[in-house]
């Protein structure tokens, strides 16, 4: 007489999801079950299995869809874990450094930039003037003292000197005048008291700097005149670098 084999069940117990899901794969003897398991974690957890099961009398049946209670995001995650399931890692973004420039220096440096290329063009423009002096039609009562100041280009500045061996200032403009038979003291302030202002030079002309007066030269056009300018140069054409305190004509 066959006897009727009930089926085997589990204790009645509390639901696991994780115990669930690892005795359904334990039973269904599939391979391929973590890839038929579906996972989700929007508020519940759902697991399905498409392999068949095995009943205690040995007969198969279709393996019915599990599906669990409502648990929470750490719950999920902690089954998708148990099953091999790993995710993916959040891509970093990447940063940028940020350069925080200094407004006010960069001005000042740009202001400064501006104010040297501005100098260095007036230079440029006073030397390229200087350069072009024509001298081929002085005025008549000049030309002597013109010619005879450029026959002394080359000679040094010497502090105080008032040979052509070397000359200050006021020394070379008189040894100049002396060789044209005029006669004029010895310091620039001398000389400029000495002779008679003009608002209007000519070549020949004296051009006075300073008030008292510290420099002297002699005028040779609008911006150049012939000097002993300073310690380290020569005699020759340089350019009228500031306003003139005055001319005079001897």
């Amino acid at each position: 007489m066959a006897q009727n084999v009930t089926g085997r069940h589990r204790a009645p117990g509390r639901f696991n999801a994780i115990a669930e899901l690892k005795l359904i794969a334990k039973e269904s003897a599939q391979p391929a079950v973590k890839g038929a398991a579906i996972v989700a974690a929007s508020g519940g957890l759902v697991a399905t299995f498409a392999g068949p099961a095995s009943a205690a009398d040995g007969s198969s049946t279709a393996a019915p869809s599990v599906v669990g209670p409502q648990v929470g995001t750490l719950k999920a995650a902690s089954a998708l874990s148990s099953i091999g399931y790993a995710k993916p890692a959040a891509k970093q973004a990447t940063v940028k450094p940020v350069v925080i420039k200094d407004v006010k220096v960069e001005k000042e440096r740009a202001a400064a930039k501006a104010a040297e290329d501005a100098r260095q063009q007036a230079a440029d423009r006073a030397s390229r003037s200087a350069s072009r002096v024509a001298l081929s039609d002085p005025a008549p009562t000049a030309s002597g003292i013109v010619g005879i100041a450029q026959s002394y280009f080359g000679v040094p500045y010497v502090y105080g000197g008032t040979s052509p061996s070397g000359f200050d200032c006021s020394g070379f403009v008189q040894y100049v005048f002396r060789q044209a038979g005029v006669s004029l003291p010895r310091t620039a302030s001398q000389q400029k008291a000495a002779t008679t202002p003009v608002s209007n030079p000519r070549a020949g002309d004296l051009v006075f700097f300073g008030s008292p007066v510290y420099h002297v030269g002699i005028y040779v056009s609008p911006g150049v005149m012939i000097d002993a300018q300073r310690p380290g140069t020569t005699i020759g054409y340089h350019s009228i670098w500031t306003t003139p305190s005055g001319y005079g004509r001897a």
